[in-house]
């Protein structure tokens, strides 16, 4: 096995970071009475957000930090979990589009998970991961 770049692990750990931030964003977002206190226009969203939807958001956010340790643990593994993400992404992008148009925010999130899933596909490939 090959010793990583040095930015693998700058890589793997703001993605980390990325998606823990998701998965208190998502954790807040699934709270009733956090919820209530957010403003009238941001209640109706979620509310009004599909249950694939949300699931789909919890996919993303918890397998993207999940794919993240196993890549600062060096799993190929990895790839097949930032898959999974990357699917459950999609969904939570499409929803939104729908309610919502096309936000900044969902680009961001789908090319971060693209991204995530490319870079661990060549760490596989340049035998990073084991």
């Amino acid at each position: 096995m090959n010793k990583p770049h040095f930015s693998f692990w700058i890589v793997a750990v703001v993605g980390l970071i990325w998606h823990l931030m998701g998965s208190l964003n998502y954790i807040m977002q699934t709270n009733l009475e956090t919820v209530a206190q957010m403003p009238e226009s941001y209640q109706m969203i979620i509310n009004g957000r599909a249950a694939w939807a949300t699931a789909g958001f919890g996919v993303s956010v918890f397998g993207g930090a999940v794919g993240c340790i196993l890549l600062l643990l060096r799993r190929s593994v990895a790839v097949p979990v930032f898959m999974i993400a990357l699917a459950g992404t999609v969904l939570a992008v499409a929803n939104a589009t729908t309610l919502m148009g096309l936000v900044p925010s969902s680009v961001l999130s789908a090319l971060v998970g693209a991204a995530l899933l490319w870079y661990a596909t060549i760490a596989r490939r340049k035998h990073w991961l084991r």
